[in-house]
This record gives C-alpha cells, sequence and structure tokens, in this order.
C-alpha cells in the first residue's frame, strides 16, 4: 500500500461515501467525504503566517513544532509535562466570560500543534530585540539582573506579559500570584518579581523609578503584528484589498497522518458523530492537554485518534440567572472559572471565597489557562486515587455533571455516580453548581502540599454545613465532608457525615465524638511516592478540626483561634545594600548589569539544545537501566530498530576506543563503564544508545529497546539501610586535633546523637547536552553543556581511541550548572562521540528531564553520628563524629571524597576533634558536585550539633553560639590559622539591623497566645572557606589593531553567575577603556587548554588575575610607545604600537598555591523568622536578614544575586528537595516536575534583607574582594532552625522537653509529625 496522502485529483467532493483505486499502487479503498472541511491549519506567530497540513504528528506541541522549524529557539523546552513553564507564550483564546478573543499566557509545551488553527502567537522573540528595541519587560528584567543563566527568562517574561495583557494596571499582589509558574534555579527569583512589579499600580517608589505603569502602546513591543518586523509606527488593522480573513468563518478540521487522525468539530452535533465512528479505536479528546504530566499514559502520542473540542463552542456555556444553580460549560477554563468567581457578587455562591483560594492554588497560571475543570475531572474518573483539587471543590457543594453521550442523549449525574460511569463515546457537558438561599451555610476547602505553588495535594478536605450558630452550632442538615488523597476509595466521611447530623458543633464531645468517627473511617493506603499514611490521616483531622475552629470561633479559647485560619501571606519585601564600592578601581566594584543581559531577554542568546543543525546531523539518546543491581541477560534492540526514522543500536561491544569515560589523568587507576557491559550497579546506568533521523523518535525508540535482566539483587537506596548492612567504602580519616578522648572524658557535659542530610537534584534548567561532528581528517569536535573542558576532551579521546589532540571542544554558555556539569557532562559528550564516529555524521545528544534526572549522580546524602564534651557555659572541649555519606554504586576520591573536614568547624571553634568519613555504597548513580558540595552538609551537621548542645543546657541558642565564635589565632580542624575574623562583629551587628531580642520576646509572646500556630527565631553565623590552589584557569587577551577593541578568551564557562562580565570590568579597568570596546569569545580545548573546572565560586576571581596579568603584560610591551606619545589615546597607541611590532596577545595561567586548603574565609549571619501551621506542617518564613561579607565586591549587583540565589537553593536543599527510589527496582521515582519540587515564589521570605558588610575588604582577595556563590547555600540551614524553634514550643504544650531529631529536608510532613499531635487534644481548648 502506498504512504502518499490520498486526495481527490481535482475539486471538492460532496458529503458521502466513496469508493476508488489509488494512482500510486492500485489499493482499492472507502472513504467518507465531510463537506467544507479543512485539512491544514493556519495559525500566526510574531507576525508571521504559517500553513501545516499533515506533515507532523498529531501528538506534536506547539513548542515542538516552533522548535524544529526555528520559528523560536527563544521559547526554551525543559519538562516538557508542565512543570517547568519555561515554555510560555502567549495564545489568543476565547474569554468565554465576555465571549471576545484574548491572549493568555499558556505552556506551549502541553498545547497541541493542531489546536492552534487560527490563533496568533507570540513569543518572546515577538516582543523586542537588541537590533530593534527591547520591550519595556525586557528591559527591566535586564536592569534588574534578573537573568542569570538566562534559560528560564523566556519563560519568566512571557508570563508577564500574558498578565499585562489581561490586566495593564495590576497590583503587587496580582504579579506576586501569576508567578507561579516558571521555575528558576537561578536568581532566587528575587530580582525577577522586581522587574515585573515595577509595572504594579501599587509598586513601591524603589521600582516605580525603574518606569512604573507601561502605555497599552508600549505593551506591544517593538515587533508589528501584521509583518513581524520591526514596528514603525501604529498602523489600522484594517484586511488587505477588502479580502476576507480566512479564519472569519471557522471550519472543522480533519488531519490525517500515518500515525493518526486529527478531528475539530465545530458543534457538539459534530462531536457526537466522531464519539460513534470511532468509539472501538484509541482516541481521546483534547482541550488544554496538561494531563499527561501527570499520567504519561494519557500522552497524545499514546492514540489513533484525537479530537480537538476547543471549538466546540456549547462547551463554553457560562449560565448564571437562575435562581438555584449556576451552569458552566466543559471547556471553561480554570483560570476563567477563578475569574468567574473573583468577579462574582451574587450572595448565593457563598462557597465562591473558598473556591478562589483553592484555585489559585490549583497547577499554575499558565496551565490554569490552558486547562479546564472537565479534563481535571476526567483524570479523577481514569484514577481513582487522583487527589482532584476540582473534583473536591464540585463535590463539597454537591455538583451535577451534564454529560452527553455518542447518541446525543445529554444526562445529569452526581459525581459520585460519574467516577463509576465508563466515559467512552460520551464527553462532559456542563457542571451545574448550586445557589444556596440560607444564610447559615458555610463551605470551606483545604489543601496541604509539599510546596505551596504549582504542587499537587497530599490531602484535600471539602466541607458543606448548614449550622445554627444561636444553638450551639446545631448541624441542620447532612453535612458534606469530603476527603482525597487518602485512598481510592475514600471520598466522603459517610459515618461522621452520619453522626453529625442534628448534633451540636459546639459541644465539645460532639467534637471529639466527629473526631473518634473520622479517625476510624480514614485509612490511608500506602505508596513510595505518597506522604506516609500517619501524616496523610494526620492531615485529614488536621483540617476538620481547623474547620470546626473556624466555624466556631466563639466556642474557643483566645488561643486557639488562629488554628482555623490558614497561614496569611502578604505581599513581599524587603532591602538590598550593596555594601563599599571602589570609584579608584571603577568599572570593577561597580555595580552594572551582566554584558549579555538584553541578548538573553530577548532570547537571542544560544543554548546549545538552540543551536542550528548542521548538515546531516542525526540525533543519539541513551537507554537506561531500569532495574538495579543486577545483570544484563539480554538485549534485543529489534522493536525499536523497526520504527520508522531509527537508525542504529549501539551497545559496549561496539565502542571503538575505552568503554570507560572517567578520563585516566584525572582519575588514576579507577574506571566507570560507559556502557554496561554486563554488571548493572543502578537503575538509571546508561547500557545502550539509539541514534535516530529526530530527537523525538530517538527518545522514543529507547522505550522499545527490550532488555532482560538476571541475578537481581535487592539494591540498597537508603543510606541508613546501607549503615546496617555495612555496606561500605574505604574509610576516610582520621582527622584530628588535640586529644579529643582525653577532652571528652573530662568535660563537665556530653551529650551523644546524629543528624542527617538528603540529596538534592542540581535542577539546571538545560539538561546534559552535547554535539559532536567528526572532522575530515579523522577527529571529532564536540560542543558541551560542560564545566570542565580538559575532562570532557579526554573522556572523548579516551572512548574513540584518539589522542587528545583529535579532539576539540568548546562551550560558549550554560543554561545553569549547579555542579552537574563538571563530571555527568562528559559521558553524555562521550556517548555522542560514540554514535557520531560509528555514524560518520553530527550526532546530537540532549537529555530530556526524566532521563537526565534518572542517570545523573545528585547531592551526597550524610549522617553525621557524633558526641560532644562541653562546659556549663556550652563552650565545646571536644567532638569525635562520624559521618556516613551516601556515595552511590562507586567511590571515586576526586568527586566522592568532599572533603568535610575542610569545613565541618563552621563558625565555630573547637580545639579537640577526633572525626572519620564512611563512604557507603548504595545502588544509586555515584553522587555528584552540587553547588558548596560537602561543605553545605558539613555547615548543617554542625549547627545540628551545637542546637544539640543549647538545647540540653536550656540556653538561649544564639548565646550558645557566640560562647563558641571563632577568634583570630584559632585554628580549623584543618589547620587554617582564622585571621581577619569578622563574625562576631557581624553578629553584634546582625542583633541590631534585626532587632533580634525585641523579636525574640515577640516570638515567645505570640507562642504564648497561640495553640496552633508557633513561632521561631534562630540567628546562625556561618564561615565558609574559599580555594584557589590548583585552580588554573587558560587566559588570553587580545587587542585588535586597527580599532582597540579587545577580545577575551578564558577557561572559565558562564553558566549565570556573570564571569565574563567580571572579566570584561576588570580589562577595561586595567586598560582604561569604556567596557563596550572588549568582548568574551567562546572557551575552547585549544586556547583554553588545561583548565580547571568552573565551580566552587571562585573561577570568576581567578579568571579575573588572569585578565589582568594578561593586560599587565601588554601594557608593559606598550610602555615605550606610551612614553614616545604622551597623551595619546588608547587607540592611538594601539596603532603605534602595531606598526613597532609589539605584541598586542598576550596569555597567563597563574600559578595559585596558597598555605592553608582555603586561600580566605568569608563570613556570614543570618536571622531568620518563621511561622508554622502546627496542625498541617505548612510554614511560612516570615523574615529573613542575611548580612555577607563579600570584601569589595568586583560587581555587587551580581554578586547580590548570587547571594540571593545560593541562599533560595539552600532553602531548598534544608526544606524541600530530596529523592524517592522504588525500594525493590532502585529507580529514582520522583525525576519529574511532578513529585521533584524546587523552591518558587512563595517559597521565599516575605521580608528578605540581604546587605553586604561595609568596609571589608579582602587583602588576599583579587581587587580586596570575596567569592559569593556557594556559601550562602549552607545558611539556607537556618530556617530549618527556626523551623525547629516552633517545633519545640509545639512539642512544648504536651510537656515533651529536650532535643529530638528533625532530618534535611524538613518537609511540611517532618515538621507536622515532629510536632507530635494528638486527636485528644483537638479541644475547644476552654
Amino acid at each position: 500500500m502506498a504512504t502518499t496522502s490520498l486526495l481527490p485529483r481535482d475539486g471538492t467532493l460532496d458529503s458521502g461515501v466513496y469508493s476508488c483505486n489509488c494512482e500510486n499502487c492500485g489499493h482499492f479503498f472507502k472513504f467518507r467525504s465531510v463537506g467544507d472541511q479543512k485539512n491544514d491549519i493556519s495559525l500566526t506567530i510574531n507576525g508571521q503566517n504559517y500553513t501545516v497540513g499533515n506533515e507532523f504528528h498529531p501528538a506534536t506541541s506547539l513548542l515542538e513544532f516552533m522548535r524544529s522549524t526555528r520559528i523560536s529557539t527563544g521559547t526554551k523546552g525543559g519538562c516538557y509535562e508542565g512543570g517547568c513553564g519555561l515554555c510560555l507564550v502567549t495564545v489568543t483564546l476565547t474569554d468565554p466570560i465576555t465571549g471576545k478573543i484574548r491572549p493568555y499566557a499558556v505552556n506551549s509545551c502541553c498545547l497541541q500543534l493542531y489546536t492552534c488553527d487560527g490563533i496568533t502567537v507570540t513569543t518572546v522573540e515577538g516582543l523586542g530585540s537588541t537590533k530593534d528595541g527591547l520591550h519595556p519587560i525586557q528591559d527591566r528584567m535586564a536592569k534588574h539582573d534578573g537573568a542569570q543563566c538566562g534559560y528560564c527568562t523566556p519563560g519568566q517574561i512571557m508570563n508577564m506579559y500574558g498578565l499585562l495583557q489581561k490586566n495593564p494596571k495590576p497590583t503587587v499582589q496580582e504579579v506576586e500570584d501569576a508567578f507561579d509558574t516558571t521555575l528558576c534555579r537561578c536568581t532566587g527569583y528575587r530580582a525577577i518579581l522586581s522587574a515585573m512589579k515595577s509595572f504594579a499600580v501599587d509598586a513601591p517608589d524603589s521600582l516605580k523609578s525603574e518606569g512604573g505603569l507601561i502605555d497599552i502602546e508600549d505593551l506591544e513591543g517593538k515587533v508589528c503584528r501584521k509583518t513581524g518586523q520591526a514596528c514603525v509606527g501604529h498602523c489600522e488593522q484594517k484586511s488587505e484589498a477588502g479580502a476576507p480573513c480566512g479564519n472569519s468563518v471557522p471550519k472543522s478540521l480533519h488531519i490525517v497522518n500515518a500515525s493518526a487522525q486529527w478531528f475539530k468539530p465545530l458543534t457538539l452535533s459534530e462531536l457526537y458523530p466522531l464519539l460513534r465512528q470511532h468509539a472501538a479505536d484509541k482516541y481521546r479528546l483534547v482541550l488544554g492537554n496538561t494531563g499527561f504530566g501527570i499520567y504519561g499514559e494519557i500522552g497524545p502520542w499514546n492514540y489513533s485518534v484525537l479530537i480537538d473540542i476547543r471549538n466546540v463552542q456549547e462547551l463554553y456555556v457560562i449560565q448564571t440567572r437562575s435562581s438555584d444553580h449556576i451552569t458552566l460549560g466543559a471547556n471553561v477554563s480554570i483560570a476563567s472559572l477563578l475569574e468567574l468567581f473573583v468577579a462574582s457578587t451574587d450572595p448565593g455562591l457563598v462557597y465562591k471565597d473558598a473556591f478562589v483560594k483553592h484555585l489559585k492554588r490549583t497547577a499554575s497560571s499558565g496551565i490554569r489557562n490552558l486547562c479546564s475543570w472537565a479534563g481535571n475531572l476526567m483524570l479523577k474518573n481514569l484514577h481513582k486515587d487522583f487527589a482532584s483539587d476540582v473534583f473536591t471543590m464540585f463535590e463539597t457543594v454537591g455538583a451535577k455533571l451534564n454529560i452527553g453521550s455518542s447518541d446525543g442523549v445529554v444526562q445529569q449525574y452526581t459525581l459520585l455516580d460519574f467516577l463509576k460511569l465508563d466515559m467512552k463515546g460520551k464527553v462532559i457537558v456542563s457542571v451545574e453548581l448550586p445557589k444556596y438561599s440560607t444564610g447559615d451555610r458555610h463551605v470551606r476547602t483545604l489543601k496541604t502540599s509539599h510546596r505551596l505553588q504549582l504542587c499537587h495535594a497530599h490531602v484535600t478536605c471539602g466541607f458543606n454545613f448548614v449550622v445554627d450558630a444561636n444553638n450551639n452550632f446545631l448541624v441542620k442538615e447532612k453535612p458534606s465532608i469530603v476527603v482525597q488523597g487518602i485512598n481510592g476509595n475514600l471520598i466522603h466521611a459517610v459515618q461522621t457525615e452520619g453522626y453529625l447530623l442534628n448534633r451540636q458543633l459546639g459541644d465539645p464531645n460532639v467534637l471529639k465524638g466527629a473526631i473518634d468517627h473520622l479517625t476510624v473511617e480514614i485509612v490511608p493506603d500506602s505508596a513510595p511516592v505518597l506522604a506516609s499514611p500517619t501524616y496523610r490521616k494526620n492531615l485529614a483531622l488536621g483540617h476538620f478540626y481547623k474547620f470546626v475552629l473556624e466555624l466556631c470561633q466563639s466556642k474557643c479559647s483566645p488561643r486557639y483561634v488562629s488554628g482555623g485560619t490558614d497561614l496569611n501571606r502578604p505581599v513581599m519585601s524587603g532591602t538590598q545594600e550593596y555594601g563599599t564600592d571602589d570609584p579608584k578601581t571603577y568599572p570593577v566594584s561597580k555595580a552594572m548589569m551582566k554584558v549579555t543581559a538584553n541578548n538573553l531577554t530577548t532570547g537571542e542568546i544560544k543554548f546549545i539544545p538552540d543551536l542550528r543543525p548542521a548538515q546531516g546531523q542525526v540525533y543519539a539518546a541513551a537507554v537506561l537501566a531500569t532495574q538495579g543491581n543486577a545483570k544484563i541477560q539480554s538485549i534485543d534492540p529489534s522493536a525499536a530498530l523497526k520504527m520508522p526514522g531509527v537508525l542504529k543500536f549501539i551497545e559496549a561491544k561496539d565502542i571503538p576506543g575505552e568503554n570507560n569515560w572517567r578520563p585516566r589523568g584525572a582519575y588514576t587507576g579507577f574506571s566507570q563503564e560507559l556502557l554496561s557491559s554486563g554488571q548493572v550497579y543502578y537503575a538509571g546506568q546508561p547500557i545502550g544508545i539509539v541514534v535516530a533521523e529526530d530527537e523525538i523518535t530517538a527518545q522514543s525508540a529507547t522505550f522499545a529497546v527490550k532488555v532482560t535482566y538476571s541475578d537481581i539483587q535487592q539494591p540498597i537506596v537508603d543510606l541508613n539501610d546501607a549503615i546496617q548492612k555495612k555496606s561500605f567504602f574505604e574509610l576516610l580519616g582520621p582527622y584530628t586535633k588535640g586529644d579529643a578522648q582525653a577532652a571528652m572524658a573530662s568535660a563537665p557535659h556530653k551529650v551523644s546523637g546524629s543528624s542527617q542530610s538528603g540529596q538534592q537534584y542540581n535542577f539546571h534548567m538545560e539538561t546534559q547536552a552535547a554535539i559532536c561532528t567528526p572532522t575530515d581528517t579523522g577527529g571529532m569536535d564536540v560542543i558541551a553543556t560542560s564545566q570542565w573542558l580538559d575532562a570532557s576532551l579526554s573522556s572523548v579521546a579516551q572512548v574513540l581511541g584518539l589522542p587528545d589532540s583529535d579532539v576539540h571542544v568548546e562551550t560558549q554558555r550554560l543554561g545553569g550548572a549547579f555542579g552537574g556539569k563538571i563530571f555527568y557532562t562528559l559521558p553524555v559528550g562521550a556517548m555522542c562521540a560514540v554514535a557520531a564516529q560509528l555514524m560518520d555524521r553530527p550526532v546530537k545528544l540532549h537529555m530530556d528531564l526524566h532521563t537526565n534526572m534518572q542517570f545523573q549522580g545528585k547531592r551526597t546524602g550524610y549522617r553525621y553520628d557524633y558526641e560532644i564534651g562541653f562546659d556549663d557555659n556550652g563552650k565545646i572541649l571536644a567532638i569525635i563524629a562520624k559521618s556516613y555519606s551516601d556515595t552511590g554504586a562507586l567511590f571515586f576520591n576526586q568527586d566522592g571524597n568532599e572533603y568535610t573536614y575542610f569545613m565541618l568547624d563552621g563558625a565555630y571553634f573547637c580545639p579537640n576533634w577526633l572525626y572519620t568519613t564512611q563512604p557507603c555504597k548504595t545502588n544509586k548513580p555515584c553522587s555528584t558536585a552540587v553547588r558548596a558540595p560537602g561543605t553545605a552538609p558539613a555547615i548543617y551537621h554542625r549547627e545540628c550539633m551545637i542546637d544539640h548542645v543549647a538545647t540540653y543546657l536550656k540556653k538561649d541558642h544564639l548565646e550558645v553560639r557566640k560562647v563558641n565564635l571563632f577568634q583570630d589565632g584559632q585554628s580549623t580542624l584543618a589547620g587554617m590559622v582564622i585571621e581577619n575574623s569578622l563574625i562576631s562583629q557581624m553578629v553584634s551587628q546582625m542583633e541590631t539591623d534585626a532587632s533580634y531580642a525585641t523579636r525574640k520576646l515577640a516570638v515567645e509572646n505570640f507562642n504564648k497566645a497561640n495553640r496552633w500556630k508557633k513561632r521561631g527565631l534562630q540567628m546562625m553565623p556561618c564561615r565558609y572557606g574559599y580555594q584557589w590552589s590548583y585552580m588554573r584557569f587558560n587566559t588570553s587577551v587580545v587587542v585588535n589593531h586597527s580599532d582597540g577593541s579587545v577580545v577575551i578568551v578564558h577557561g572559565g564557562i558562564d553558566m549565570g553567575q556573570g564571569i565574563n562580565t567580571k572579566a570584561i570590568q576588570t580589562c577595561a579597568y586595567k586598560f582604561g577603556i569604556p567596557v563596550d570596546k572588549i568582548r568574551v569569545k567562546t572557551t575552547n580545548s585549544v586556547t583554553n587548554a588545561n583548565s580547571s573546572w568552573t565551580a566552587g565560586s571562585v573561577s570568576s576571581e581567578l579568571v579575573c588575575v588572569g585578565v589582568s596579568d594578561c593586560c599587565d603584560t601588554i601594557l608593559k610591551r606598550m610602555e615605550p610607545v606610551k612614553a614616545d606619545k604622551p597623551g595619546a589615546t588608547w587607540e592611538e597607541l594601539v596603532t603605534e604600537s602595531f606598526a613597532r611590532w609589539v605584541n598586542l596577545t598576550a596569555s597567563a595561567l597563574p600559578a595559585l598555591r596558597d598555605q592553608y586548603v582555603s586561600r580566605y574565609n568569608v563570613w556570614a549571619v543570618c536571622c531568620c523568622e518563621v511561622e508554622l501551621d502546627v496542625l498541617t506542617g505548612h510554614y511560612q518564613i516570615l523574615q529573613v536578614d542575611l548580612l555577607f561579607d563579600g570584601g569589595t565586591s568586583l560587581n555587587p549587583e551580581l554578586d547580590m544575586g548570587q547571594l540571593e540565589g545560593g541562599f533560595v537553593m539552600g532553602l531548598g536543599l534544608f526544606l524541600l528537595e530530596d529523592l524517592t527510589f522504588d525500594p525493590s527496582t532502585g529507580r529514582l521515582l520522583n525525576d519529574g516536575t511532578w513529585e521533584y519540587k524546587i523552591p518558587l515564589t512563595k517559597d521565599l521570605p516575605i521580608v528578605f534583607n540581604s546587605k553586604f558588610v561595609r568596609n571589608a575588604a579582602n587583602p588576599l582577595g583579587f581587587l580586596r574582594s570575596k567569592a559569593v556563590g556557594e556559601a550562602p547555600v549552607a545558611s539556607g540551614t537556618v530556617a530549618v532552625m527556626a523551623l525547629k524553634r516552633a517545633v519545640e514550643a509545639a512539642r512544648a504544650e504536651l510537656g515533651h522537653q529536650g532535643w529530638f531529631l528533625l532530618t534535611a529536608p524538613a518537609t511540611v510532613e517532618k515538621l507536622q509529625l515532629a510536632c507530635q499531635t494528638q486527636e485528644a487534644t483537638y479541644t475547644f481548648g476552654q
């Protein structure tokens, strides 16, 4: 049979059934023709019209279309499941409330291409450019340093553009609420929020000075919507030559592809026949397409028939005039639902405020704009255990669904009946929500989730009660108690509902009886990715109790009233103080934005995934093991090789060189297979490579490779399990100082305990990627997402069997790294290079997020067991400690040994130490560097130790810390003698700046006045040593003779930290020329050979040292010329120097050796206040004051971004992020955005004050500066300690005193369980 498209030769056909023979192959077939039906779509992107036929798979998303056709590479792909928000664009959709077309910001990875018929799309390139002028949003984002690596920047900008299109005069609160969509790992969000709040009508004066409200004309940007070119003025929207718009009359659509069919009916009368016709097919209705990020089996690629219902107008109905209900069509988006309830003044909708609050926490703004309430319910129909927010709200008020069948009959169902209904051949048409006439009805829904924003619920509940407040809150009607997140069967707490009918809820005995009934009904199930059954049961009971406390406030003790309320989060505020600059060294020490900021905010910057494909380029994807601790029995790629577009499968025996990606020069005596030849240590280990004609096919084909395993052993995926089983590598240490055992024996007091910290994924927004191109001389050119080009080169050469000189590696920039692209970029480049050599053509390997998370190592998890000896004042006399590190399946000293003894002291002196480290073998990827590797956990564990001491002595925690602060002349465990310590004076300054004593008293009073809300206040000093020794960056400076412009090429990698900007500032200072005369070019393995990894936060200053040395060399050569031509301009000096054969190129590789491991210390003090909801574990950080010793910053604007970004990443490490593994296979279960949560905007402190210490120049730093980026991660510890103070206050209510173990991350679950709440205490407190 032919594979060509079959169309009539001439003209069109009327509706009907026809038969004919294919003129290509002669095959006889019948077909149905539907009159006036389109077989292609038209859409407009940034003013350009595009027509698309059946050349794309119907499952193709708008994002995939725009990137594959290079219409928009500024629009980034990240998770491809709606959870990261990098892909935001605006699209024109129908507003069902007004009936008008308007722009919405949506996740383009979810919006399917063929849904876009007739819509207008705007991407970041459509707003402005460096050539034609920046859009105000882009301009303010750049000026606020809101773009560090810049990978998330287009998504952030398009989110704001969508908000301003909806409301050109938003409030600050509306801006904050809208930024729940796009993740950022670099900035800590404050810079982004500040840029966006400058557009708010109520922006503070400090932000209004940036430009204030935007004119509607300026909102449209610098690119003409009609031409896609630079805007030259305002033009009227008139059709050309009177021609009608091609999309003015909607037409139904039918597109046939080799893989699937796409239908677009316009009415229910067109939809119903399709449901009948395809009843036996695997079909799916399509609207928002946002559910596949939760349940992959409903991804559109799994269906042969896709029916787009977005244009079925009957599904947009909104009827509010009925006296007893409102009707909402199934296509009404969650965003429109939210707007409807916000705007409603109908007194019958007594639940509207509760729904508004809940809907704001459902999904994200980009997803809410795209998906419908009906789609959310369909997920519940398919998966009964799905804790649907919409289902909870609608079932709480007894909503009724109108559901149409393929025969055209519409029937009404309760939601409980809907859950039992087979929806094959059916479609939700609308929902009816009741209006209530009585004023004694109380409706509330609650949701507790791992993260406040963009996060599914652990448990969500709804309550609908009619009570007589004057009769002790008599329950007059059977109440509705809806509970979701417990198990797949529980919907209503039926027994509790029945018990409460006609009882007085204000009676303490009735409350106790209700709690007792509910306790029996709540029977949680268990699964590795779920919160524990105990916690989820506590939440269900806590939600009910909160509802009762709010409803029956008059019956409550005043201390109990606040237990019924949710935590209130006002808009965020705060200050930034840059510290001391030095005009003598300008532009060094001057605050200035990143030199590429404008290019980042316009989306013009190209990352490796954005690069134009080379001629003949194909694509590779890694096949990963799905079973850990086993052996490969067989690999069968036959099914994958049969897939259209698949070219080759590569396994271990095909590797042309050595099957070892660890460079021999860096890992003497150690090796790690690139592709497993038999033994599989962990799930996620690469075992093969698929090569295909396109990226999606390559990635899809990896799942078709069948791998069988033998000798399967139970994998070890838990550190404590490894310790119990003594699964150990060689012990490290002991590291000693003084005589710890003797000092311990004589110490007046001793405590023993343990502490534990978890793993953390780097979560660089740009996942691992490489492009490898065979050269015409047998070598290999590599473009890699690498922090360490030297090792990337050696790894590729090794697996190809080539000398290093035959391989060339370059990296322009990275979309974030955080240590993840030091080591784990090596096997990615090596796999790509093997594929390129075997295929003899260019190959690109770009890992999707799930593969990246499965394959890549994470931050090392630690457990510390310790004994501490101390005196009556808490002064520490001796520490004997042993740490256990989860280093994964293999141990390599270079990256597995994190030398924790370097920083285990923290800010505190101890005269006597005995410390050992026991690396533990688990069946996980080998742990890797993550921002502040080893050091941030070590400082956390040191804080846990001193916390234990203070708790034991019942002394003020700050006073015990002050007693132990380092003083000049004292030495660390690693032997460094402390000099120029600022920590004591910084603590004193913080006590004053943060009003510590006053706030401490206020916290104590708050805790006395509130039983179920508790606050905690903690101050934490910190010392962090930065290492220069053995770091080398080969740097060159080239002066162009014709115009005096300068080029810098250095061995560091730009990954958002501002390394290039600081290098340019240094060069401008040394030469005395403007920064705009200087450029930094791509780092490569020739010009910058033998350079170290860019890591540890010191690379920027070390590159600046190299630039300074190069400039000095050139200036020295130019001295005779300058002496002969006094007063000459720079350009004149350069021209004359060239004429005299002066070498205007210089290279430097500074040899830096220090007496100690660390060249210098940075000091920091952080004060944190938190508030905790004892009943749920939900918390908020009320205020953070962060004082940091940054010396004389090379660029305080950029360093402030590093400071705050590092601190927020620390909040993620210690409060949010951890990993969950399948205990039977060892496979990582939270390998995407649905389960793995990094901080979002409302995880930030409500008040965030950041300050650099003034007049604290660093005599050991370059131009008196200090590094910043890693140290603030450790300061994130302070939030855990503050929350522990709050938990202590909650435990004290039950008489529980003393130290207790609280492991990091201190999630909402751990916090609530640590409070040890008891149902018997759920009373009115009277």
